[in-house]
């Protein structure tokens, strides 16, 4: 699985429409486990070979609340140690649920029923376990090689990027965001660096108290991780930013309901820091967001209303103001869908590259589908028609009116069937005697030399072809046998 790790995708979220400023989610839950914290677990168990403090069929202890644990099951499993997790109820159960299913031990530092954080707790008992058996402790917070483990993530986001102006991540060991950013400057790219952590969390100073934002921050009895303690000064002051539980669990929310992209809620807070100040960067920057954590391990907490509101962190508004942005700032390449259908219909008319050409978005688009291009109303009525779209592309391609009512004809025939079809139904289940089946007009168009000679090739004409005849049928559905009707 470890070869997995890495070469995760960019997904470009929002565009500043008043200075162009690019905003990229740099999406590590593609790793295995759906965490970044794959890259320096196994960064720190390839450092702990390499200096002789694991040998074959070692036993590694680390104090954890899910996502690093995830990893070091990973890779222990694959290089034949055994892992325990010293772990607390603060983590979501499908965190520890998947540490087992990996085989990972899990001691806990806490009770059933107290979901408290118990970050100090977990690091001493982690150390006292490791003492007394033997094992190797990581202590992902104090060992440098966890900043190691994300120098390839700063190589891919050069070559995908070419550059990065603005790198924004939450800090927790700080791992992520200043392992990052030295690989960056390795490669002569020197970002701006915003670091974020929950209100509540003392590593940027003021007032410590509990939180609910799981695998970031630094809570009260902890301290800051060696990261943070050695490259924390290459964050500005103004650039440390704290954001509450509420706007990052809002955040969280508003992308899956909305775009459909199940994130954590701690990068949740680092989605929320960079849209908000997206248009306060110099123009044209390019903003990279590390996304640590996949939304999926959070569906009974964060995205379960009820867990959310017996913590008084449900706030639908904030909800609703994040979507506004994400709308206000969407990116040209990425249409509202409903801008999307008036770009297939052009398509599929002209074919057409006006709208793209020139960046025709909103109401613009749906003007210039429905005045300045008749065939695209055309062809939403042919799909309202229930057309396949290859079969209305086949039709413009004639250029024939004539066959083009005919499609619809066969179509609107369809539907009519299917309606006497329900009708006979019903009175059979009723008892009462059908409505006779109405009559249907075929028009048809004028096969002969000089009607074809005459064809104007154009697909927008309202009408049927000069010449062509009304055949008047009769439209009867067939009489479903007695045991069709029994339900």
């Amino acid at each position: 699985m470890s070869e997995l790790i890495g070469r995760t995708p960019l997904f470009e979220l929002a565009v500043s429409p008043a200075t162009g400023t690019r905003l990229f989610l740099k999406l590590e839950t593609m790793n295995p486990t759906g965490t970044a914290k794959i890259r320096m677990a196994r960064a720190m168990v390839l450092d702990a070979e390499r200096r002789g403090r694991l040998g074959p069929g070692g036993h590694i202890i680390e104090s954890t609340s899910g996502n690093t644990g995830l990893g070091l099951a990973v890779v222990a499993r694959e290089r034949g140690y055994r892992f325990t997790a010293v772990v607390d109820n603060h983590a979501c159960k499908a965190k520890l649920n998947a540490m087992r299913a990996m085989g990972a031990t899990l001691e806990f530092v806490s009770d059933d029923g107290d979901d408290g954080l118990s970050t100090s707790a977990r690091e001493e008992r982690a150390a006292e376990l490791a003492e007394q058996t033997g094992a190797y402790f990581p202590a992902q917070h104090a060992n440098p090689a966890n900043g190691v483990g994300y120098v390839a993530l700063a190589g891919e986001l050069v070559a995908d990027l070419g550059h990065v102006d603005v790198l924004v991540a939450a800090v927790g060991t700080g791992g992520s965001l200043f392992g990052t950013a030295r690989g960056l400057r390795e490669k002569g790219c020197d970002p701006r660096l915003i670091g974020v952590e929950p209100e509540g969390s003392i590593a940027f100073g003021g007032p410590g108290h509990d939180y609910w934002q799981s695998g970031t921050g630094t809570p009260i009895g902890a301290e800051p991780g060696v990261h943070v303690d050695q490259d924390l000064h290459l964050i500005d002051e103004r650039d440390r930013v704290k954001v509450s539980d509420v706007n990052a669990f809002a955040t969280t929310r508003a992308l899956a309901s909305h775009l459909g992209l199940l994130i954590g809620g701690s990068s949740g807070s680092s989605v929320y820091a960079a849209l908000t100040r997206i248009d306060e960067f110099p123009c044209h920057s390019t903003v990279v967001v590390i996304i640590n954590d996949d939304g999926e391990k959070y569906l009974d907490t964060v995205f379960d209303d009820e867990w959310m509101a017996d913590r008084d962190l449900l706030d639908t508004e904030r909800e609703a103001a994040v979507t506004a942005r994400l709308d206000t700032h969407r990116p040209a390449a990425r249409p509202d869908p409903r801008e999307r259908a008036a770009l297939r219909h052009l398509h599929y008319a002209l074919p057409d590259d006006y709208a793209v050409e020139h960046g025709l978005t909103g109401r613009p688009l749906r003007d210039y589908a429905d005045q300045k291009v008749p065939e695209a109303t055309l062809i939403h009525q042919l799909e309202l028609a229930d057309m396949p779209a290859h079969e209305i592309g086949e039709l413009l391609a004639t250029g024939d009116s004539g066959l083009i009512c005919l499609a619809l004809d066969k179509y609107r025939q369809r539907l009519e069937d299917q309606a006497a079809l329900v009708a006979q139904l019903l009175a059979k289940l009723r008892g009462t005697a059908p409505e006779p089946p109405g009559t249907h007009t075929i028009l048809m168009p004028d096969t002969s030399p000089a009607a074809a000679d005459s064809a104007s090739g154009s697909a927008t004409g309202p009408a049927p072809t000069a010449g062509s005849t009304a055949v008047p049928t009769t439209a009867t559905a067939p009489v479903p046998t007695d045991g069709a009707a029994t339900k």
